[in-house]
């Protein structure tokens, strides 16, 4: 009987070693998370939107008859990806960037994370942050679709728009099928995924390694802001839930936007960027074939999304991938500028 008592001891150590060893990794991990919250405060300024707090940061001042520029990120990014555009375009006129609820420094929101619901928290949060109308918006990736869900709910308040590669309520029922189901299963692992990661965070794991190996993140954030983005992802569970949400509801926010049937934006200056390089390519059950269709298919979402304002255009950024604000953030910025001039100049501003 001295076997079955020998082997419940060993157990009964290895458990208490374990319990021991979270223990200590809650322990070290929460005094990470907050060093880590307490290096990189929010830049701009924290505004109740109804129970909850976004962030928006503004930079530069309006010139005479300019209108503010309002720009929204890509899929579970905050406003510090824009980081390389924003001072630029604050030398010309007023920028706002924000963080979605959940994202960077903003709070939760209790609200489904589709569009609809974050075009009314982006429309609360400009009324009770006074920043006033008109609006030149700017939109990257499925960020875009919300602006133009903005503008098609707000139209009185909108200027001019710059989207920058774009995503189109109609691409998923467009897209060839390989593809189509290609992205259902990467949003299916991504958000399992992001439900793994939030409990890492939870206990502190994953500022411990940012805190030990600097930290490390796959998509593509400026220089300059790298730091403080890591930060916010890693000294809150919060980043990992609101990811997770947003990816899960990505359908219900195509479908929302295309029951909208936007047709069009108005007499607006309007600039649509596309990415030069392509976004998918052949290989891992996507054809020679599949790639070229989504190809063109982009192009031709992109031309139909210019042709939402009689004084709409595309311009290709030709050494960008998908994220252009990081590749070629002066594409941007030129492009910004041209419809902020245009829109003062046609007295919409």
């Amino acid at each position: 009987m001295e076997v079955p008592r020998t082997a419940g001891i060993v157990v009964g150590g290895i458990v208490l070693l374990l319990v021991l060893l979270a223990g200590l990794i809650w322990v070290l991990g929460t005094r990470a998370k907050a060093g880590l919250a307490a290096k990189h405060p929010p830049p701009g300024k924290m505004v109740d939107v109804g129970g909850y707090r976004l962030h928006i940061n503004s930079q530069g001042s309006p010139m005479a008859g300019s209108p503010t520029v309002v720009m929204e990120a890509a899929h579970s990014e905050p406003g510090l990806s824009w980081a390389s555009v924003q001072p630029e375009v604050a030398k010309f006129t007023r920028v706002c960037t924000y963080d979605r609820a959940g994202l960077g420094w903003s709070e939760r929101s209790p609200n489904p994370r589709t569009a609809p619901n974050m075009v009314e928290e982006l429309h609360s949060l400009l009324a009770r942050a006074g920043v006033e109308p008109p609006y030149v918006l700017v939109g990257h990736s499925i960020g875009g679709m919300y602006m133009r869900l903005y503008a098609r709910e707000h139209p009185e308040q909108v200027a001019g728009m710059v989207m920058v590669d774009a995503a189109h309520e109609e691409q998923l029922a467009r897209m060839p099928e390989a593809i189509a189901k290609m992205q259902a299963t990467t949003s299916r692992a991504t958000g399992c995924l992001f439900g793994l990661l939030k409990a890492m965070s939870s206990i502190g794991l994953l500022a411990l390694v940012a805190e030990m190996k600097g930290g490390l993140w796959p998509t593509p954030i400026p220089r300059e802001a790298r730091a403080a983005y890591l930060s916010t992802l890693y000294s809150s569970p919060k980043y990992f839930e609101t990811a997770k949400r947003e990816t899960l509801a990505i359908p219900e926010s195509y479908a929302a936007v295309r029951a909208r049937q936007i047709r069009s934006l108005g007499d607006i200056p309007l600039i649509v960027i596309s990415a030069g390089r392509p976004a998918i390519t052949a290989g891992h059950g996507i054809s020679e074939a599949d790639a070229e269709q989504f190809k063109a298919l982009a192009a031709e979402l992109h031309t139909e999304m210019a042709a939402l304002s009689p004084k709409g255009k595309r311009v290709v950024a030709e050494e960008s991938g998908h994220y252009v604000p990081v590749d070629q953030p002066q594409v941007v910025v030129d492009a910004i500028r041209e419809v902020v001039e245009a829109a003062a100049l046609s007295g919409n501003a």
